[in-house]
């Protein structure tokens, strides 16, 4: 996956909860054995199956899609949020 300049708050956002369990369901993994595999907690995996969560750091999301042999960027989408660099000069619409 590759992600803009880092210039503000990068979130990778999971595109898709169905998507995600599909290809664990394809690839034959469960929710641990995914978070063994990509050494991460199972209940990291458990949520962003779930839909509780929808968000994870890039290396997280990089990964998830290289265990189950994913293409890059088919389940995460990276978005960057600008951040003033004068915070009292930031404008909330």
């Amino acid at each position: 996956m590759n992600y803009p300049p880092n210039d503000g708050r990068l979130e990778v956002r999971l595109i898709s909860r169905q998507a995600l369990a599909q290809y664990m369901s394809f690839r034959g993994h469960t929710v641990r054995s995914l978070a063994r595999k990509v050494n991460r907690s199972s209940s990291l995996i458990g949520h962003l199956r779930s839909g509780k969560r929808h968000t994870c750091s890039p290396e997280v999301a990089r990964a998830i899609e290289k265990a189950l042999d994913a293409p890059s960027g088919s389940l995460f989408v990276a978005k960057v949020y600008h951040v003033a660099s004068n915070p009292s000069r930031e404008r909330v619409a």
